[in-house]
């Protein structure tokens, strides 16, 4: 029975949610739905809300429409069982690590990972009782040979940043196996590319923010894996108010639509300025898991197919001939330090994505004051060649 009154007042009018649409059509792009809180019909829909009996959400927090289609799309590309949209991609590499670690735990984690995930082990996760030790991606035995009888997971990056190393990903999967504890593996530098679910991996995170999302307007994290494994990242990353939002889950599935393409373009030219920028005499070293020079080179074949990925590191000798490049290219690349932008753009991880390490640790893993990491875009490989020739300020 209808209680609304027949002639309510102007406030109440103004008050009160419109009644909903009526359509016997769907719309072709998903909708965007802002609402925070979800109305069940009555308790026993709560009930069922609750213990999963029901379909549908209560509170944003918990999950939402634009977080609950993203994640099913990247649980399909990642052929996983389940996923979960994080705020970001660092809050995806938490909620992985705190659901399955605890106080007197320990974790491997790769050498040379993102800095800010060096510094989540290092710094923050020592001071609640949660132990760490390092292997080399590449090689399968130092992780084994680390194992202790208290490790509980296994950390890499299927890439590593900035230094572009290639982990084992089968060989890590085998390890892990034989210890009856998950593989997390982060898959940022290569969608697509490579799948580590089907290598064995019982974890996957992303940070959407980069080349998923694609147009450095999204700040998003994704978990996709097992679902043992997931369903308790996603209570932990609810309860830590880690859960990505709507506007910014909706625009990512708008680029993930062109992550295809975008990868597939981004790819081929970083192979192409790669080759240039090695036999130019400007440049020291670079780092491109597509270079027969690459250490990984091999393995990069087994793991990533024939991609190399979008991401270059070069090596131009010092931290002054590292700003001279960066302020060469400023007109039209950015110093932007994030990636998997559209238009290429320009890091320094000395002073960037590494600057929470201390020198002795940027040392040891080998990331000097001269290393510039290019995000490799969607410009015509030809111009690109033409700035980076002309700012490195050396002849062909």
């Amino acid at each position: 029975m209808a209680t609304e009154p027949t002639d309510p007042d102007p406030a109440t009018l103004c008050a009160r949610a419109p009644r909903p649409a009526r359509s016997s059509s769907r719309p072709l792009v998903p909708p965007l739905d802002l609402s925070v809180v979800y109305c069940p019909d009555d308790l026993s829909h709560v009930d069922g809300l609750s213990d999963g009996s029901a379909t549908g959400y209560i509170y944003a927090r918990d999950g939402h429409p634009n977080a609950a289609q993203l994640a099913e799309k990247l649980t399909r590309l990642e052929q996983a069982e389940a996923g979960w949209i994080c705020a970001s991609g660092m809050g995806a590499i938490a909620a992985a690590l705190l659901s399955i670690l605890g106080q007197g735990d320990r974790v491997l984690i790769a050498e040379g990972m993102y800095g800010r995930t060096a510094a989540l082990v290092e710094r923050q996760m020592s001071r609640w009782g949660i132990d760490h030790a390092t292997f080399d991606p590449a090689d399968a035995g130092s992780a084994r040979a680390a194992m202790t009888p208290n490790t509980r997971a296994i950390l890499a990056e299927t890439i590593s940043n900035p230094l572009l190393r290639v982990a084992d990903l089968p060989g890590l999967a085998g390890v892990a196996r034989e210890a009856a504890i998950p593989l997390i593996v982060d898959n940022t530098f290569a969608p697509l590319i490579c799948r580590p679910v089907e290598l064995g991996a019982g974890l996957v995170v992303h940070s959407v923010t980069k080349m998923i999302a694609g147009h450095s307007d999204v700040t998003l994290g994704a978990i996709l894996g097992e679902r043992r494994l997931v369903e308790p990242a996603r209570v932990l990353a609810s309860t830590l108010g880690q859960t990505g939002n709507p506007f910014e889950s909706w625009l990512a599935m708008r680029g993930l639509a062109t992550l295809a393409l975008r990868m597939e373009r981004a790819s081929s030219t970083a192979m192409a300025l790669a080759r240039r920028l090695e036999a130019h005499p400007g440049v020291v070293r670079v780092h491109y898991p597509g270079l027969e020079s690459h250490p990984d080179r091999a393995l990069a074949a087994r793991v990533l197919g024939n991609s190399g990925g979008s991401m270059i590191t070069i090596d131009v000798g010092s931290r002054e001939r590292a700003d001279a490049l960066i302020r060469g290219l400023a007109e039209s690349i950015p110093f932007a330090p994030s990636l998997g932008d559209v238009q290429t753009t320009l890091s320094h991880p000395v002073t960037t994505s590494h600057r929470a390490l201390d020198e002795a640790a940027r040392a040891r893993q080998g990331i000097t004051p001269g290393l510039v990491r290019i995000s490799v875009g969607l410009e015509d490989p030809e111009d690109l060649w033409d700035e980076f020739r002309t700012a490195l300020g050396f002849p062909e």
